[in-house]
């Protein structure tokens, strides 16, 4: 019996190792992790950009690129109006509206918060092409109306 089992468990081993791939390669995308290996990735830099212009921004649709897991997925971290199933990793922004900030100074944060807070845990939405310039604008346009 114990010899049956073993050919049976060598015979799963060979098979399941027969159609093995070799690992997928993910250097190129950016690691922001500090322990090893990712820590010894390239990284972008921070890159701190100003609001150009005025805002034109859509908060209607800047929610729905908040909400959005594919886009802006802010509700992984985020606590803000009219979401479902928040985060509670980053601050709650259910009235930033009402914080003060200005326009220039929130796109600022959501285009790369790490030129602020350089151990934030919040990705650089804009030094890695997560969002276009449009759809930064509109989150930012739904953030300030959060009052």
């Amino acid at each position: 019996m114990k010899a049956v089992l073993t050919a049976v468990l060598l015979g799963l081993t060979f098979a399941g190792s027969a159609g093995a791939q070799a690992p997928a390669d993910y250097s190129a995308f950016p690691c922001l992790s500090y322990s090893l290996p990712c820590g010894k990735a390239a990284t972008r830099k921070p890159v701190k950009k100003a609001l150009e212009g005025p805002l034109n921004g859509n908060a209607g649709k800047g929610k729905q690129i908040a909400f959005a897991r594919d886009r802006g997925n802010c509700l992984a971290c985020h606590v803000m109006p009219g979401g479902s199933q928040p985060g509670s990793r980053g601050p709650d922004l259910s009235h930033y509206g009402s914080s003060g900030r200005s326009e220039a100074e929130t796109y600022a944060m959501v285009y790369d918060m790490r030129t602020i807070n350089p151990e934030t845990l919040m990705p650089p939405i804009g030094t890695n092409d997560i969002l276009t310039d449009q759809e930064l604008r509109d989150v930012v346009a739904f953030l300030l109306s959060s009052k």
